[in-house]
């Protein structure tokens, strides 16, 4: 007896479709689901029988169930625009996430299904870029890569988050920071004070400022009579008019005290209104700053024999001065507008040989 003749694909481009309904609209359309297969008829039948058993054994027990496939690369850019985009400021999306996903991430998973990803190849991805980037990099890209595998079982995209138990240790030397001691503080100082383009250096080093903190600082912020100076708000990049309470986090919004000395010293140069680092009308852009920073930083460096440090390295500087005059760690964190304290420790509890040895009173 003859075989049947095997039944034609129903598609064009050569595959057999089976569509099943899978439930209703509100207004009670029957909502459809289809299945694809290359082999046969049935073989798209049996994906559609497998489909409905799994949804049924996820309502029974409560599990995930994965109602769709997609790429890491289609979700990871969809994970972007929803999560991250509205609630970060332009700076931090494109510098934080959107570089770190595009350049590192992408390239690397690309096309595959979120469900092909497992911990195994999770783990592979930290292996192979341990000497490529720092370590602080490689806990950053754990923390995207956390987020983007939640949302996803969230939205019934993959079963579960595979980025568990993971283990990086970056083979690149961690970046040494610099700061100047309290003499080098002093004479830095001193110097700047009586420089045109030295006030920020100045000011950082008396009030341990962010760069962006600084560029938004007012003199209105500075209360003269209270010896106080106030953090409220900084200027980025992507700035276009510096706003009362956009800064970094809710800790950076404080109040400093300061020294008589340098009240005295703006005293000197108020212009009673404006920017401290612009004028009264307009505030200093991020590239307008960096040309005279680099510019004053070489001359001083020179003139004094003291090392060219970054705007970083002197809010360094200032809480290392604080930390060596036996300032207790808990009113470092909070002058310097740190989350927590543990970032505090971190950078300053190691401290120096000498200032330990003052600390125990040796």
């Amino acid at each position: 007896m003859p075989r049947p003749k095997k039944e034609k694909p129903n598609r064009s481009d050569g595959r057999y479709e089976m569509k099943i309904t899978i439930g209703k609209t509100i207004k009670g359309k029957p909502i459809r689901k289809s299945f694809y297969s290359y082999v046969s008829k049935e073989d798209a039948q049996k994906q559609a029988d497998e489909w409905l058993i799994e949804k049924e054994v996820a309502n029974r027990t409560g599990s995930s169930f994965v109602t769709r496939s997609c790429t890491f690369a289609d979700w990871s850019k969809k994970w972007l625009e929803t999560y991250k985009k509205p609630k970060v400021k332009p700076h931090t999306y494109d510098y934080t996430y959107r570089v770190n996903v595009e350049k590192y991430m992408i390239p690397y998973f690309g096309t595959r299904n979120l469900t092909d990803i497992t911990q195994a190849f999770i783990q592979e991805y930290f292996n192979d870029h341990n000497d490529k980037l720092a370590q602080s990099v490689l806990k950053r890209h754990l923390g995207i890569l956390k987020s983007i595998f939640e949302q996803a079982v969230n939205n019934d995209l993959c079963y579960k988050n595979p980025v568990r138990d993971i283990v990086y240790k970056s083979k690149k030397p961690d970046v040494e920071k610099h700061a100047y001691t309290e003499a080098q503080s002093n004479a830095a100082q001193r110097y700047a004070i009586a420089c045109q383009d030295g006030l920020f250096v100045y000011l950082v080093l008396n009030t341990g400022l962010r760069r962006s903190e600084a560029l938004g600082l007012m003199w209105r912020d500075i209360d003269f009579k209270e010896k106080t100076v106030s953090v409220k708000r900084a200027v980025t990049p992507d700035t276009i008019t510096p706003q009362d309470g956009d800064l970094k986090s809710e800790h950076s919004y404080r109040t400093i005290p300061v020294s008589d000395e340098f009240v005295n010293q703006m005293k000197k140069i108020s212009k009673s209104k404006g920017y401290i680092l612009g004028d009264a009308n307009n505030f200093c852009t991020i590239d307008a700053f960096d040309w005279h920073y680099k510019k004053f930083m070489n001359k001083m460096s020179h003139d004094l024999s003291i090392p060219y440090l970054s705007p970083h390295e002197l809010r360094h500087s200032f809480g290392s001065v604080l930390y060596e005059r036996g300032v207790d760690i808990y009113t470092i964190s909070k002058v310097m507008g740190h989350a927590d304290i543990s970032i505090t420790a971190k950078i300053y509890v190691h401290g120096t040989t000498e200032a330990l040895r003052k600390s125990l009173k040796l």
